[in-house]
């Protein structure tokens, strides 16, 4: 098979995955499921791998995870959290200095 074929082949996987299920693990994503429970979820069957890629993705474009291309200095810190029945959750939590012991004296 011809580089241009394998290309387009790729190109059409992609896109019939984004359109099968990419908006519904990116909506999952943002209600803080893990990528197993996505995939318990998703009627079209899809490897977690890419479960996971679409929703690291994700988690980049929403700012809760930092860029490839390099760490921003942010005022919050990316807390995990797990509720009580086990659903994972993520939360920014304004980022504090730390108290100089001795400021009260």
């Amino acid at each position: 098979m011809s580089d241009e074929n394998s290309y387009f082949k790729n190109a059409l996987q992609n896109f019939t995955k984004d359109v099968a299920c990419g908006g519904a693990i990116r909506h999952l994503t943002d209600l803080g499921l893990s990528a197993q429970e996505i995939r318990d979820r998703l009627d079209f069957p899809m490897d977690l791998k890419e479960i996971e890629e679409i929703r690291r993705q994700r988690l980049i474009d929403t700012g809760v995870l930092p860029s490839e291309k390099g760490i921003e200095k942010k005022d919050y810190d990316i807390v995990k959290e797990q509720t009580k029945y086990g659903r994972t959750t993520f939360r920014k939590v304004p980022k504090t200095s730390p108290r100089d012991p001795f400021e009260n004296r």
